[in-house]
């Protein structure tokens, strides 16, 4: 992770842990409720799709979260998921993902909610003319939410998002800060314990347009107590390579090539705790 990631992402999770603190601790004792409650999970998933970019090559991990919220609706979290080394070369094969933010109900079904995350892939880079390229990023968020129906905008605040940093025309180096993802979410429940889950976004990469991609997803999820089980099928138009050369296609050592958009399936198993 560069040290503005890290630095941005400390102190925004330190600034918002002192000020709920301070705004709600005694509002929360007075109620008689904990000024802060922690809760996470465990999964199984057939394949880690983000925007239906599948990060493991098509195969199996394990994801963990843990997250901690305050009474004034303050959080701060960590997740952690296997991820391919095609994906992120010479890296320890794993997602660390630490983020932050606020979340408020403000009544009649609506809600907001606003954060920071800093994703990192301890020990990956690419190298492009001795050029050391990190896939480490980070990236802002808004969500406003109406019942099971939410719009979210997210926007990379770090130098290079997810690791595009190279024209693949040019072979220059080009900053994609200002990088853009909106989506819409509908996640009503069509009986005691199911619910659909339809999902449409499009990522904007700034400079780097050919990177830019419409993804699409529609599946179900059932819960049962603190179990929870899935299945999607998601739809991603990103292009593999344009005019003979490579975008969204991740290289193993040996130089094979793979294609990681597309229409795929994904299934999972879930615990919380």
């Amino acid at each position: 992770m560069t040290n503005s990631v890290k630095q941005a992402a400390a102190w925004a999770l330190v600034s918002l842990s002192m000020v709920s603190a301070a705004q709600a601790q005694d509002a929360a004792a007075s109620a008689g409720n904990p000024p802060w409650t922690v809760t996470g999970n465990a999964s199984l998933v057939s394949q880690y799709l983000f925007r239906g970019i599948t990060l493991t090559q098509g195969k199996p991990t394990v994801q963990a979260a843990v997250e901690t919220v305050h009474a004034s609706g303050f959080y701060a979290g960590l997740w952690g998921s296997g991820v391919s080394h095609a994906a992120y070369n010479n890296g320890s094969g794993s997602e660390i993902d630490l983020y932050g933010g606020w979340r408020k109900d403000l009544g009649n079904g609506y809600g907001l909610d606003t954060g920071v995350y800093a994703y990192w892939y301890p020990g990956a880079y690419y190298s492009v003319d001795n050029r050391r390229i990190k896939y480490d990023s980070g990236e802002a968020k808004l969500v406003l939410s109406k019942d099971a129906f939410n719009v979210a905008g997210w926007v990379a605040v770090s130098k290079h998002f997810a690791g595009l940093a190279i024209n693949p025309n040019t072979g220059e180096e080009q900053s994609t800060r200002g990088t853009m993802y909106f989506e819409v979410n509908w996640n009503p429940e069509l009986a005691p314990g199911w619910n659909l889950n339809l999902h449409a976004g499009r990522q904007n990469v700034r400079h780097l347009g050919d990177y830019s991609f419409t993804d699409v997803r529609a599946g179900l999820t059932y819960t049962l107590e603190s179990w929870q089980f899935s299945l999607a099928a998601s739809r991603n138009n990103a292009k593999a390579e344009k005019s003979g050369v490579p975008l969204w296609t991740f290289f193993d050592a040996d130089g094979r090539g793979e294609k990681v958009a597309g229409t795929r399936w994904v299934a999972s198993v879930s615990k919380g705790f």
